[in-house]
């Protein structure tokens, strides 16, 4: 499992499709992952069909955009544009506790600053809870943070150069934050300078050596989404991550 970064027209978002998954009787035998379990879910939707995937239709991000660029004209002070016809994609996929260790790394450089990371460097890797609790502050410490393009949930991010983060519900009408391709590029970049001045070590680490350090852990995450961030500026395309 991992989290996918993908650049590209929003309309290249891919979801599954549930729509064709219809219930049916759980019958011991036929899945011993479920049986384990004592059974399926009350409600849950059981199908033998392929899995089905669905993306958004291109005039429902273009009408979407509008609608957010109109209401948000004056604080980005710039027009939202990018193509959204366009066919370019450049994707990678990072491991999840890679993702997750970059984020919070983030959260405590904000938090407690440089030092505090360097310390991470001897006590290892944190446990779940403390994790869970430096990820509340960001939320509580809120768009006042250093970081809010990286940390305060948002799964896309658009080509406009405001610092501005967009919290609206998006074209299937969920709610969601939006940040800026460009802001974010700017904050990992920062995280990447803390990381490789805390331990310069990680600038020739590769992938199979992040088990057990949280700055290598991060630095190849890093890696991933700061290149494809780079990607995201230069063509003035949407960012977007998955997972």
């Amino acid at each position: 499992m991992g989290v996918g970064y993908s650049v590209s027209a929003l309309h290249r978002i891919t979801y599954l499709d549930t729509s064709a998954l219809r219930p049916r009787p759980w019958v011991r035998g036929r899945n011993p992952a479920i049986d384990a379990m004592g059974g399926a879910p009350l409600g849950a939707a059981i199908s033998n069909a392929p899995a089905s995937f669905r993306s958004p239709n291109p005039q429902d991000i273009r009408a979407w955009r509008g609608r957010v660029a109109r209401k948000y004209r004056e604080e980005l002070g710039e027009e939202l544009t990018w193509d959204e016809g366009s066919r370019f994609e450049a994707s990678d996929d990072v491991a999840t506790h890679d993702d997750v260790m970059l984020h919070y790394l983030a959260a405590v450089l904000d938090q407690h600053g440089p030092t505090e990371v360097r310390r991470l460097m001897e006590i290892g890797e944190p446990p779940s809870e403390i994790i869970e609790a430096v990820f509340a502050e960001a939320e509580r410490r809120g768009f006042g943070g250093q970081f809010p393009h990286l940390l305060l949930g948002a799964n896309a991010w658009l080509p406009y150069k405001s610092p501005l983060m967009i919290e609206e519900p998006d074209w299937e009408g969920h709610r969601n934050r939006f940040g800026s391709t460009l802001h974010l590029l700017d904050e990992v970049t920062a995280v990447r300078s803390t990381i490789a001045e805390a331990e310069p070590s990680v600038l020739h680490c590769s992938p199979s050596e992040s088990s057990g350090s949280a700055l290598v852990a991060a630095w190849q995450a890093s890696n991933t989404v700061v290149r494809l961030a780079r990607i995201a500026v230069a063509r003035h395309l949407p960012l977007w991550a998955t997972g």
